[in-house]
């Protein structure tokens, strides 16, 4: 059993960052989505 968990073990700390990482875009994209729409907003007036 230990055989299988070792390498589980070794990636987790390399999945964790590209889950931080994964996170940290999303937000970037939120806002620049959020500043695109209030671009259009202001173009179509």
């Amino acid at each position: 059993m230990e055989f299988i968990l070792t390498p589980i073990a070794f990636l987790a700390p390399i999945a964790f960052v590209f889950a931080l990482a994964a996170i940290s875009q999303v937000g970037s994209l939120k806002k620049d989505i959020a500043y695109l729409k209030s671009e259009i907003e202001k173009l179509k007036k």
